[in-house]
């Protein structure tokens, strides 16, 4: 990552030095064709990067010196088409220095539009010109253009985090633009040329090899609901009196939506968004002129951190939203039953430590599922010490914590577990609610997603298919199966579980009106990293839910980083936001409404009815569909700022099922040309 850093900072500062190409002698010339990078589109055809051919203005100078008439034409020629400047350019021609340099740079990231416009102005077809304006057009001399790319993100900020950017060497720097950088770069042609036996000039061409273009599994517009609502927290939250947070809300907002049944990313967000056009521009959390003041290894860190993805990157205590992997793997090893109860009189002693339960006056006697509803401390550490320190590192396993998922993005974090030979009691005690070790989000919304499935853990992933430049597919991504930690009977009763905890529980702020939801809260005090102890006050509080929880179509994990409040374990900030997008997102997806609710419930979550039955679907309703019979959404009512976009495609039934996980190092040309 430090590398990619560094090359970007180079190209910045010497892109014209290392860029520059050498005017050969006239008998023999040759230029390289540049390929074009591929495109990264969302599911639909959303366009989120691509590569559009610019040109750079070269100006020969001998060849302008090599009669006094053409001085004059060319200058004005240039000064006209491209608005630079007269004087500059004749002392450019006629200084000791450059009149003999056949290679000047005059202008860069020249549009088609300009060159066309030039070559126009220079043009002697048109029959009423005079013939003085004739000889003035055929004395411009030593004007030529290099051709060459500009990356641009048409959609700017959107999906920043995963799109990543490149610079103007191809070299991605984060993001998929950085694990596919090989795929979506192609290989340069050239154009040869030669004196033949008669001393003409003869052409040999081979074309350039454009590279492959990204289909992803991004959904813009549930991508930009996703951001809608963490811009609204994040304003909400903030009152400026934090100044490590210049103007934001919370340390760190982040938010996955992903599909349980086929591990494809639908969004993935965090307040930490920036310009892919302007990247190096920080000053939404830097002051600019500190930044610029910085050593280059001091600017890294700051970049790094800016162009980060929390979400893949980022390893922190899950707390509770840990609990239902913990009591799947007592279920399916049979260390519990789900009909077993649990009494919590408010803490455990465990060895000579006393671990208090949330509830420190005791939730009373519990089932399995009330234990999960009411976020029960006490009762998981009794279920933990059921399981054993043995099975519960093995499910740990299972479930792919301590591991790389394999989600195609850079730089995932694995974060850090106990091992069977350092963990005692009391790590196994803290550890069953989902403290002492730590997680990323996505390797904890794709365990979630297997417990609430069915019990089948599916590999993260963020490209659908991988395209050439005709539309033909080069690879499908197929969902692929990894295993399956826990059995279907299991993963009913953590539904049951789950969906009680938001009706009647800790996540009673994500209940989304018509439908059936099932999730779990989580509140973790951090670790100061300078004393390795509590940091007191500092919370990451999260929520993670399923809908419909008895047969999931997507999971939503919200988490929110030391929120700008005095408590900050309090106010449901991430429940209430997974809410908001879920009332969006589910009739979007043509998940229909199936539960009827009371003006009595909508109040009590300050819902009005307009907002619950805004563009709901019922199973009876057969709703609006387009020819491709997709279901057609108002996404200018959604996200005013981007229209004509397109709708999702209908779901498609799981491929055949593959094993293992790639490499993290990213795929390259050679690799698909290898399948």
């Amino acid at each position: 990552m430090i590398l990619n850093l560094k090359i970007a900072y180079i190209n910045i500062k010497s892109g014209d030095k290392y860029a520059k190409q050498v005017l050969s002698q006239k008998e023999y010339d040759s230029r390289t064709i540049p390929y074009r990078r591929g495109e990264i589109q969302d599911r639909n055809g959303n366009v989120l990067a691509r590569s559009e051919k610019v040109y750079t203005v070269i100006l020969d100078c001998k060849a302008v010196n090599e009669k006094e008439a053409y001085l004059e034409p060319t200058v004005q020629a240039l000064a006209s088409s491209f608005g630079l400047d007269a004087v500059k350019l004749r002392s450019l021609i006629t200084a000791e220095d450059t009149k003999n340099s056949q290679y000047q740079v005059l202008k860069k990231k020249v549009t088609q539009e300009e060159k066309d416009a030039y070559e126009a102005s220079i043009s002697t077809s048109d029959e009423n010109l005079t013939k003085e304006e004739i000889n003035q057009r055929n004395n411009v001399k030593g004007i030529w253009f290099e051709e060459s790319y500009v990356r641009e993100y048409p959609m700017k900020s959107l999906a920043s985090t995963v799109v990543g950017f490149s610079n103007d060497l191809s070299d991605g720097i984060v993001g998929l633009e950085s694990y596919y950088t090989d795929v979506l770069n192609g290989v340069n042609g050239r154009e040869f040329g030669y004196l033949n036996e008669d001393s003409e000039l003869q052409r040999t061409v081979i074309e350039p090899e454009n590279g492959y273009s990204l289909v992803s599994t991004l959904d813009v517009n549930i991508q930009q609901i996703v951001e809608k609502y963490i811009k609204q927290l994040d304003e909400e939250l903030s009152d400026g009196s934090n100044q490590e947070l210049n103007g934001h809300g919370a340390k760190n907002i982040a938010v996955i939506v992903m599909n349980p049944k086929t591990g494809e990313i639908y969004a993935m967000a965090t307040n930490h968004g920036y310009d892919l056009s302007d990247p190096y521009n920080v000053s939404s959390w830097y002051d600019q002129d500190e930044v610029d003041a910085l050593s280059e290894e001091e600017q890294a860190v700051v970049y790094n951190d800016m162009w980060s993805n929390f979400c893949v990157s980022y390893a922190f205590e899950l707390g509770s939203t840990f609990k239902p992997i913990t009591v799947s793997a007592a279920l399916e090893t049979g260390s519990i039953n789900p009909d077993d109860t649990f009494y919590c009189d408010g803490y455990e002693f465990i060895t000579d430590t006393r671990i208090n339960c949330d509830n420190i006056n005791g939730h009373g006697m519990e089932t399995v599922r009330e234990a999960i509803q009411n976020s029960c401390n006490d009762a998981l550490m009794q279920i933990g010490y059921r399981l054993g320190v043995e099975k519960f590192c093995k499910y740990q396993r299972l479930f792919n914590f301590g591991s790389r998922t394999g989600i195609d993005l850079p730089n995932e974090n694995i974060g850090s577990l106990y091992t069977t030979e350092n963990m005692h009691e009391v790590e196994l005690a803290t550890n069953t609610f989902g403290q002492g070790f730590t997680s990323t989000m996505i390797q904890e919304i794709a365990a979630f997603s297997a417990v609430v499935n069915g019990g089948y853990y599916y590999q993260p992933h963020m490209v659908k298919q991988i395209i050439n430049d005709q539309g033909g597919v080069v690879k499908t991504n197929d969902p692929i199966l990894l295993r399956q930690p826990i059995s279907e009977s299991t993963s009913k009763v953590l539904q049951e579980a789950l969906e009680m905890g938001v009706l009647y529980g800790t996540g009673k702020k994500a209940w989304v009106p018509g439908y059936r939801i099932g999730g779990k809260t989580g509140t973790a005090e951090k670790i100061n990293p300078e004393t390795g102890q509590r940091w007191s006050g500092r919370y990451i509080v999260s929520f993670i839910g399923a809908a419909p929880i008895d047969d999931p179509e997507v999971v939503v994990y919200s988490v929110v980083d030391e929120p700008n409040v005095e408590d900050q374990t309090q106010g449901g900030y991430p429940h209430i936001m997974s809410r908001k997008i879920l009332m969006e997102i589910l009739p979007y997806l043509n998940i229909p409404a199936t539960e009827e609710y009371t003006d009595e419930e909508l109040a009590e979550h300050g819902i009005t009815r307009e907002e619950a039955e805004a563009g709901r679907i019922t199973e009876t309703e057969t709703p609006e569909t387009d020819e491709n019979g997709n279901v057609i959404q108002s996404a200018d009512s959604q996200v005013a700022d981007n229209p004509n976009i397109s709708n999702p495609p209908a779901e498609k039934t799981d491929e055949e099922q593959q094993e293992g996980l790639p490499d993290n190092a990213g795929i390259t040309r050679e690799d698909l040309a290898a399948e």
